[in-house]
C-alpha cells in the first residue's frame, strides 16, 4: 500500500477554503469551520527572505506542485516543462492533465514522491502542516503566501527564480501590477462617491461568508464594494442568516451551486434589498470562474465583479481590457 501524508479533516476544510475557494464550495457543508493561522507563523513555513534566497542549482529543476494556483502561475512563465508532478486538483491550463498526480491538496503520497525525486515540492498559504510533513519525510519544500493580490507578482517572482526564469517571470509580474494599478485607478473615483455593501457567500447551507482574512475581501474591496462581513477576524467564517437580515446588502454574490435552490425564494431571502432589487448574482461554473485562485486569471474575475458592483465604469473597463499589460497576462495566463 502507497504511504500517504494527510492533514487532520478540520484542517483540510479550512486550507481548502483559505486558498482555492471553488473546492471549498464543495466542502464547507461539513460544517466545519476555517480558522487559519497566519501565513508564515504555522510550521513549515516560510519568510519572505527566505523565499528570495530559495533557488535550485540545475537548470532545469524538478518541480512538483499541490496547489492549483502554482501550477498556473509556473505555466504563464514558461516554466512549465519544469513541473513533473501535480495534485488532483490542477487543472488549468489543459497541459497539465498529462502531468503525474502525486496527492491531493491536502495529502501527498510519498512512493510516487520518491520515484520521481523532486528538488521542489511547492505550496501555498494553508498547507503549512503538509510541508512540515513532507520536510520530516526529507522532500525539500517551499510555501508560498497567496493571501493578498500583491502577493500574485512576488509569487511570479520566486518561481522565476527557481525555476531559471526570472526575465519570464520579471515581465509577467511588472505587467500584472501594471494592470492591477490601472484597474486601481479606474475604481477608486467611483467607489469614493458609492462603495456598494457586498455580501460575498462563499457557501449557503451553512451560511459561509468571506471574512477578514480571506483572498477575497481584498478582491471586494479592488472592485470598489465594501465587504459586510469584512471586520470579521477569519478567512471564511459562518455568517448568521440574522446577521444578513440586520446588514441587508446592496448587492450578494452566491456560489454557481446555489442557482435553482428554493431557499432563495422564501423567507428571509426575499426580504433582502439586494434580492427585492434583483442584484443577486451567481459566480460562473468553476471552469469559468476567475476569481477562485490568486493566478493572472483573478484579473478577468476582478473585471466581472466590478462591472456588477459599477456599472457606471463600463467604458473604461473596456478600454482597460484592451490595454497592453492586460492583453499580455491574457496571453500568459490562457484567460
Amino acid at each position: 500500500m502507497s504511504k500517504r501524508v494527510r492533514l487532520p479533516a478540520a484542517t483540510a476544510i479550512s486550507v481548502l477554503a483559505l486558498t482555492n475557494l471553488g473546492w471549498s464550495r464543495a466542502l464547507a457543508s461539513s460544517g466545519e469551520s476555517n480558522t487559519v493561522p497566519p501565513p508564515g507563523t504555522q510550521p513549515g513555513s516560510k519568510n519572505s527572505a527566505a523565499l528570495l534566497k530559495d533557488t535550485v542549482a540545475t537548470t532545469h529543476p524538478r518541480l512538483i506542485s499541490l496547489a492549483p494556483s502554482n501550477t498556473e502561475l509556473l505555466c504563464s512563465i514558461g516554466a512549465a516543462s519544469e513541473i513533473v508532478g501535480v495534485c488532483s486538483f490542477c487543472d488549468f491550463p489543459g497541459s497539465v492533465g498529462d502531468v503525474s498526480k502525486v496527492g491531493t491538496f491536502v495529502s501527498a503520497n510519498l512512493e510516487r514522491l520518491s520515484r520521481i525525486k523532486p528538488d521542489r515540492v511547492l505550496l501555498v498559504s494553508g498547507q503549512e502542516m503538509l510541508a512540515a510533513q513532507l520536510s520530516h519525510n526529507n522532500f525539500k519544500t517551499l510555501t508560498l503566501d497567496n493571501t493578498h493580490l500583491e502577493n500574485i507578482a512576488g509569487n511570479l517572482l520566486s518561481l522565476g527564480r527557481l525555476a531559471h526564469k526570472e526575465s519570464e517571470a520579471k515581465a509577467v509580474a511588472a505587467d500584472f501590477e501594471q494592470s492591477l494599478q490601472a484597474l486601481r485607478a479606474i475604481v477608486q473615483p467611483a467607489a469614493a462617491k458609492h462603495a456598494p455593501t457586498v455580501f460575498y457567500c462563499v457557501w449557503p447551507q451553512p451560511l459561509m461568508a468571506a471574512g477578514r482574512d480571506s483572498f477575497l475581501n481584498e478582491v471586494l474591496t479592488t472592485c470598489g464594494g465594501t465587504n459586510i462581513a469584512g471586520t470579521v477576524p477569519a478567512a471564511y467564517p459562518r455568517y448568521s442568516m440574522e446577521q444578513l437580515v440586520l446588514k441587508n446588502p446592496d448587492v450578494i454574490i452566491m456560489p454557481f451551486e446555489a442557482r435553482g435552490q428554493s431557499f432563495l425564494e422564501k423567507t428571509p431571502w426575499t426580504m433582502l434589498k439586494a434580492v427585492k432589487e434583483k442584484r443577486l448574482y451567481f459566480l460562473p461554473d468553476q471552469k469559468h470562474d476567475m476569481l477562485s485562485r490568486p493566478t493572472l486569471r483573478v484579473l478577468k474575475g476582478i473585471a466581472w465583479l466590478t462591472a456588477i458592483l459599477h456599472p457606471e465604469v463600463a467604458p473604461q473597463l473596456n478600454e482597460w481590457q484592451k490595454s497592453a499589460s492586460y492583453l499580455q497576462c491574457a496571453a500568459k495566463g490562457s484567460f
